[in-house]
């Protein structure tokens, strides 16, 4: 009998590492919405950043395509990032992409107790596109470090704010 208890244990905890993987893989999603926005905030494994002549001359079919910004962060940087942090800006009324959003955006490490853990760090925010899909898939953000650990997310578009709680 503690044979087969002990299989179950096991089969157990090798199907949560398989789904707590998984969900790593898929990456984290949450909406709060402003007075005129829907704000869809992603944090994605890291993604490469294109110019438009690179998409061009390159043929490249896959990745951002840089709209306007700040300077992207490739996934090979130096600084090793992790997380693709980026948030979608809709248009409450009429449920579109906004692409000229002001956006500003940081996150901030908490403690167990929901305590802020040193400064907020401030996002170099890159307005982007997926390749080949255009302005419908407009978003803001860039690739970042992100240890595992509990997040608090700020974000202000256009002048509205939002705060979203992510565990990562």
């Amino acid at each position: 009998m503690s044979k087969h208890i002990a299989l179950i244990c096991t089969t157990f905890v090798v199907f949560s590492i398989i789904a707590a993987d998984s969900a790593r893989a898929q990456g984290v999603e949450k909406t709060e919405t402003t007075e005129s926005y829907r704000l869809e905030l992603e944090v994605l494994p890291p993604e490469p950043f294109f110019s438009h002549s690179d998409v061009q001359s390159q043929q490249i079919k896959s990745g951002m395509l840089i709209v306007r910004g700040a300077a992207p962060v490739q996934p090979d940087a130096v600084s090793k990032p992790n997380h693709h942090l980026i948030v979608h800006v809709f248009d409450k009324s009429t449920g579109k992409a906004v692409t000229d959003a002001n956006v500003k955006m940081s996150f901030q490490r908490l403690g167990p107790a929901g305590e802020p853990i040193g400064m907020p760090t401030e996002v170099p925010v890159v307005e982007m596109q997926v390749i080949g899909k255009g302005p419908a898939t407009t978003h803001y953000g860039n690739n970042v470090i992100m240890p595992s650990g509990t997040y608090r997310v700020n974000i202000t578009a256009n002048g509205e704010s939002a705060t979203f709680k992510v565990s990562l």
